[in-house]
């Protein structure tokens, strides 16, 4: 039970990774295909670039009709900004999903025995912790970028025939019930490999502890390096202490399987978090993470800074000091808050023909279109604990007593920096290209050199689209301007230093007492009209 040859027959749709073995450089992974198979460690670098995620954006796009602007601005929803406390939880699941499979190697005989049922094992607690959160701070779109850097489903066919789940991310019940998630376990692994223990074990009919038993047998047979359970807030509402019941099933996970287990809820969760789960995060080593609202610090300034690029508003608005600081009193250090103030306030703008983003405008789409979450802002504004214990979602934390004794130190700016800086590169170097091939095409339609090169470098100094036709068409209508522009203040210099002429001729008459009239007829300028009669 477990291996390829007795699934396939009810594979679902669903693709699987087979099985690529890599090298470890950490002894103790060497030689543990669960572990060889994952993809590689990565660096900080290499996890902000994989996490980031950048929208769809183009500087042109702001000369576009309204509706299409406005269907834009939900490409927003999207942007996904890495910041200090997500590098730290990489590195965490990271470590995590490895030292849990370091007991389960498929190849060790312990383990072989173990799943034939000659031998009962008793394993090293695997590493587990939780993250405690306000709403909308980002804790499930971290969670589920980090798991996107890792396959669903790995094959192994040699040396051992195994499906392995590599993660396996659950929502708790609405209703806190032990038997619902059970049912959800068996139906979100079929989904994966085609399997029917939910057929088997998923019955309503079956007892709880009948599915507790078989579902962490699944998750032994079929190497699950992980197990998210989200919402964990909702077990306040189980009814014959169920959060007691599901936690003592997390720590047997845990304790007696050896699965890792990250569970994530908001602030209300706390109270069953420090009590029921202290026993499975004794001696873990991983330390729990509390994400309360974020501070007006740099990991605040860079994700404004870089959300601040897209723009679609007619008129491109500068970042500035008063701007900064009006996002951050209007969201509070939300991230969920303060991208949809912004996406809000651009839609306003739109909609109203102001067409640019201003002070006023942020603080008067927070009052009018954020209604419902402005008592939990005021809550979080005034700093008062009496005030903040009416939004238990909010409730801050003491961090040093949760957090890990030595944080990581992750210089994001110097990442930030490098990135721009390749960016900068590449663009410099497509625009030498560019600008070589935009030149050479303009020589050929006979432009003289140097003012081919004159208007090309003209054209790439603008924002815009600048692919090679764009280029050398703007860059012609530049030099038919520029030619035009000379001719026009040719003629008018000519028109001045006639004007500037005739009134030397007049003031010099002044100063003789002679009349303008006679000055301009002693000067030649005009004719008398008796001789122009004569004549």
């Amino acid at each position: 039970m477990g291996n390829f040859n007795e699934v396939q027959q009810n594979t679902a749709v669903t693709e699987w990774k087979k099985a690529d073995y890599k090298e470890q450089q950490i002894p103790e992974y060497a030689g543990n295909p669960l572990i060889e198979a994952l993809p590689p460690i990565l660096t900080i670098e290499e996890a902000y670039k994989k996490m980031l995620v950048q929208p769809l954006y183009n500087e042109s796009e702001r000369e576009l009709s309204e509706e299409l602007r406005y269907q834009m601005l939900f490409r927003l929803q999207h942007f996904f900004q890495p910041v200090s406390q997500h590098l730290d939880l990489e590195r965490r699941f990271s470590r995590l999903i490895r030292t849990g499979y370091l007991s389960r190697n498929p190849l060790g005989a312990d383990e072989i025995r173990h799943l034939r049922g000659s031998v009962i094992q008793t394993l090293p607690s695997a590493s587990s912790f939780t993250i405690m959160g306000f709403s909308g701070i980002g804790k499930t779109t971290a969670i589920e970028r980090i798991l996107s850097l890792y396959p669903r489903v790995i094959l192994h066919e040699y040396p051992v025939n195994r499906l392995q789940i590599v993660w396996l991310k659950l929502d708790c019940p609405h209703d806190g019930s032990l038997k619902t998630l059970c049912m959800d376990f068996f139906l979100k692994v079929d989904e994966l490999i085609g399997s029917n223990y939910f057929e088997k074990f998923g019955k309503s009919r079956i007892s709880i502890s009948a599915m507790l038993t078989q579902m962490g047998r699944v998750a032994r047979i079929h190497c699950i390096g992980a197990l998210i359970i989200d919402e964990i807030q909702h077990l306040l509402t189980a009814r014959d202490r169920g959060s007691e019941k599901m936690m003592n099933f997390f720590v047997t996970l845990i304790n007696e399987i050896g699965i890792p287990i990250i569970l994530i809820g908001t602030m209300k969760a706390k109270a069953v978090l420090q009590q029921d789960f202290r026993q499975a995060r004794r001696g873990s080593g991983q330390g729990d993470m509390v994400w309360e609202n974020m501070k007006p610090n740099d990991d605040w300034d860079m994700l404004i800074e870089e959300m601040w690029k897209y723009q679609w508003t007619r008129e491109k608005t500068p970042l500035t000091e008063q701007l900064r600081k009006i996002m951050y009193e209007e969201s509070q250090g939300i991230v969920d808050i303060a991208v949809k103030l912004f996406s809000l306030a651009q839609s306003r703008a739109i909609e109203t023909g102001y067409e640019k983003i201003s002070p006023e405008l942020i603080q008067q789409v927070a009052k009018e279109d954020l209604k419902l979450v402005q008592p939990m802002l005021k809550a979080l504004k005034s700093g008062l604990v009496s005030e903040l214990e009416k939004y238990e979602d909010i409730m801050p934390m003491n961090l040093a007593k949760y957090l890990m004794e030595r944080k990581s130190k992750i210089d994001l700016r110097a990442t930030i920096q490098k990135k721009k800086e390749e960016q900068e590169k590449e663009r410099k170097e497509y625009e030498i290209t560019a600008m070589e091939k935009a030149i050479h095409a303009l020589i050929t339609l006979g432009v003289d050199a140097k003012a081919a090169e004159k208007a090309v470098r003209h054209v790439l100094g603008t924002e815009g689209n600048h692919n090679l036709n764009t280029i050398v068409m703007q860059a012609i209508a530049y030099i038919e301007q520029s030619v035009k522009t000379k001719e026009e203040n040719k003629k008018k210099k000519a028109k001045e230093a006639k004007e500037n002429l005739l009134a030397s001729v007049i003031d010099k008459g002044k100063k003789q007492k002679i009349s303008p009239y006679k000055a301009l007829l002693d000067a030649g300028y005009i004719k008398n009209p008796l001789n122009e009669l004569v004549m």
